[in-house]
């Protein structure tokens, strides 16, 4: 019985130490497997001098994208738990003015040093947007830094680098990079091709009206989403890719961390074009760069994990270091040195396989 309570309380703080906490902030998120996939030729220049080709798509390990864009829901979070004085105009004035286009999606009350936000009603649920490329970035180093109070100047990327930042070793919560974004909006990993348009077809067909439900938003304002409404919420199109990520093509164009080629300076990659953008926008050469200071009322973002490679913990040297001291309190010293012997190795190479169960996002 001593025994069995050891275990018991030992399980307990194992169990304890694995826990993995989850903030307010919460991502439905899609798995992008088959590493190593093919490179998709989007545009083949002269064919005597083949470097003036350009290939997409082709990602070399598993991350998870969000299957949805950023909500104005998800922002409100974020901006009540680092803009209460705001000094890096995380909020913007247009984000309240009925005046743009969609009407007002966020608004702020009382005054700097402890301003609290709010979602329009009935916008909860729709993309945000007017946000710049950099404001972006400290959202993913929010989230890479555990949401709450969480550092948005350092993480996934150090705002101080400027214009070329790229991302730092270890980052987690990212803007998808152009390979990724194009990977999860264009490949089948089950016919390995790349489809035109995000929706797994070649063909996309215009909205006719302003109620059916349609595949994917976008085709001009004529047409707009129930009239002035213009975005669509979460669950209102029917569209996916092949993956089973939603709305990659049009409502709002995308932020990738992509730079454009080199000698064409800082401006970042954006994709997927937006609520009045035509069909070329959504296909596999749509890609428009943007000055990362730019903002406006069709342009958002979403998000990628990229999943850490697991390395020994000290929880599961503890596990580890229990079920040896049970083998010794139940087979003797002289079994347990014999057994510690001819397994030791066997043990350490599961351990370095093993994770803390829910460390990746939900």
């Amino acid at each position: 019985m001593k025994r069995i309570a050891f275990l018991l309380a030992l399980f307990s703080l194992v169990a304890g130490a694995c826990f993995c906490a989850y903030a307010d902030v919460i991502f439905e998120m899609v798995t992008i497997g088959n590493p190593g996939n093919v490179s998709d030729l989007v545009w083949e220049g002269n064919p005597e001098t083949p470097v003036d080709d350009i290939y997409m798509g082709a990602v070399s390990y598993v991350y998870q994208i969000s299957k949805y864009e950023v909500t104005v829901g998800q922002y409100v979070e974020f901006l009540n738990a680092k803009a209460k004085s705001d000094p890096y105009g995380l909020y913007r004035e247009d984000m309240s003015d009925p005046g743009v286009v969609g009407g007002a999606i966020i608004q702020r009350f009382g005054a700097e040093g402890s301003y609290t936000y709010s979602a329009v009603t009935g916008k909860e649920n729709q993309p945000v947007r007017l946000v710049d490329f950099y404001t972006c970035l400290r959202f993913c180093n929010w989230l890479h830094n555990g949401q709450g109070d969480g550092d948005t100047e350092t993480g996934s990327y150090n705002l101080s680098l400027g214009k070329w930042l790229t991302r730092e070793p270890g980052a987690t919560w990212v803007l998808p990079s152009n390979d990724e974004w194009h990977k999860a909006a264009y490949y089948d990993p089950e016919l390995e091709v790349y489809w035109e348009y995000p929706n797994g077809k070649n063909t996309i067909e215009y909205p006719t009206d302003e109620r059916t439900p349609r595949e994917q938003n976008f085709g001009g304002s004529m047409i707009g989403w129930q009239g002035n409404v213009y975005f669509t919420s979460i669950g209102e199109t029917t569209g996916y890719t092949a993956y089973g990520v939603y709305d990659m093509g049009g409502n709002v164009t995308e932020w990738t961390d992509s730079l454009v080629p080199p000698g064409q300076g800082w401006s970042r990659i954006t994709r997927g074009g937006a609520y009045n953008s035509s069909a070329e926008y959504l296909a596999r050469l749509g890609a428009i760069p943007y000055d990362p200071t730019s903002y406006g009322d069709g342009i958002g973002f979403r998000v990628v994990y990229l999943i850490p490679i697991p390395e020994p913990s000290t929880t599961l040297l503890l596990l580890l270091g229990g079920a040896l001291l049970y083998v010794q309190l139940e087979f003797g010293s002289y079994s347990f040195m014999r057994w510690r012997k001819t397994r030791r190795i066997r043990g350490v190479n599961r351990i370095s396989r093993a994770s803390c169960p829910g460390s990746g996002p939900m």
